[in-house]
């Protein structure tokens, strides 16, 4: 069965249309909020990811395609972009209930909601004076040759743009992503760089190109610890025990001939127990009526105690 996809990208304020048709991996660009209508049907995907600004979306038959800037709005703040899938008797919008609570640029997966749907015209600000334009867009059932006849007849004299873009080949690698974890001790959960930490062995782990490798080097460049990204674009390793220190690592993507880097972090590894001192409190550590009338600060210091660690402080 042909791998070849179909995806309308139609700006929602202006109709200005793009065709864009691709084997395997697609990268679609969303320059202003957009109806994504992708000709196919929505029990073919496996799941949906959002990646900061971009939308990937992992089919059944092991491609991604990317829409990237997918999550922008107008300035306004009124229009977002929709996603709506044609399989030439039905339309299936797709709308994903969680995306306000995605911070930062760590893949995290969405959760959908399939609604059929008559039309994409609802979602449209403009209305075309040229019926047969109107009709292609709200119906969305032309594809391939359709679409290329459909151009050649417009003879130039329909006002809206329209671009058929064939990428019949992968256009775009999955870029790669990593998180680090720490899974021992009291304090556990995902590292930023800086962090002191006490897993001497922490996990990476992220997203990637299925079948690529993924390798995780030190600072100088050794690669310390390997793993494959599988089919549904995921990957975990836990690295080598490391002693006590501060470690640079960097983590890349390793498909065929080509090299992606996925970012670095820096982690301090220590078994030292932690520390907190408490430095003197109003002055001479007794608190009088007066002082306790207009407040006092307390304070102190830690050693080996990770960042953001909560601190209880109880009095008497």
């Amino acid at each position: 069965m042909s791998n070849v996809k179909i995806v309308d990208v139609i700006i929602r304020k202006t109709a200005e249309q793009k065709v864009l048709r691709g084997e395997g991996n697609l990268s679609v660009v969303v320059s202003a909020p957009s109806v994504v209508e992708i000709h196919g049907s929505a029990q073919d995907v496996a799941r949906y990811v959002r990646q900061g600004k971009d939308l990937l979306i992992y089919m059944k038959d092991g491609s991604v395609i990317r829409c990237t800037n997918y999550f922008i709005e107008d300035p306004d703040g009124k229009l977002h972009s929709e996603l709506v899938f044609n399989d030439n008797q039905h339309l299936t919008h797709v709308t994903f209930s969680d995306v306000n609570d995605v911070n930062g640029l760590a893949p995290v997966e969405l959760t959908a909601h399939s609604a059929p749907i008559s039309s994409i015209e609802p979602f449209l600000e403009h209305q075309s004076d040229t019926d047969d334009l109107l009709a292609w867009v709200a119906s969305g059932v032309l594809a391939g040759g359709a679409v290329g006849a459909l151009l050649s007849h417009d003879g130039g004299h329909n006002k809206h743009h329209k671009d058929v873009v064939d990428n019949t080949r992968d256009v775009e690698h999955a870029k790669p992503t990593f998180i680090v974890s720490d899974k021992v001790g009291a304090k556990q959960g995902v590292l930023a760089s800086k962090d002191i930490t006490d897993d001497h062995s922490p996990t990476f782990s992220g997203t990637g190109q299925p079948g690529a490798t993924i390798q995780i080097k030190d600072s100088k460049g050794n690669t310390i610890a390997s793993a494959q990204v599988d089919k549904d674009g995921k990957w975990s390793v836990i690295i080598p025990k490391q002693a006590d220190g501060e470690y640079s690592w960097s983590v890349v993507q390793i498909d065929g001939s080509k090299v992606t880097p996925a970012g670095d972090i820096t982690l301090t590894i220590t078994s030292a127990d932690a520390t907190i001192t408490l430095a003197t409190t109003a002055g001479d550590n007794v608190i009088n009526a007066a002082e306790q009338g207009k407040g006092f600060t307390i304070s102190g210091a830690s050693n080996h105690l990770p960042k953001d660690t909560a601190l209880t402080i109880t009095l008497n």
